[in-house]
């Protein structure tokens, strides 16, 4: 049931979508999302306990990423990765943690 329910909310969609195509940092959710970082964190929380999200420390950097690729494949299913964050945010916007997905 978490699992739905962390699906209900535009700014937890705006993350995952991000995320089916990178794995991000979680500063860099700030600008793609429009919302404070303490926003952001709450949110990432509310993903990683419904079981949908993972992450990864490096260094100071949380990295997030999807879960694993049963969850990836239910998130595409569902439309999730068809998406478009607004392009305002996207461009423009390097992040603070640029080039870990390099």
């Amino acid at each position: 049931m978490k699992f739905f329910k962390a699906l209900g909310d535009e700014t937890r969609l705006t993350i995952l979508s991000y995320l089916l195509k990178h794995n991000y940092c979680a500063c860099d959710f700030t600008p793609f999302t429009g919302k404070t970082q303490t926003t952001v964190s709450k949110h990432l929380k509310v993903l990683l306990e419904a079981g949908i999200l993972k992450y990864e420390k490096r260094g100071r950097n949380i990295i997030y990423s999807i879960r694993d690729e049963d969850t990836r494949e239910l998130l595409l299913v569902l439309g999730i990765g068809e998406l478009e964050p607004c392009c305002e945010r996207q461009e423009g916007s390097p992040g603070c943690c640029k080039g870990l997905n390099d």
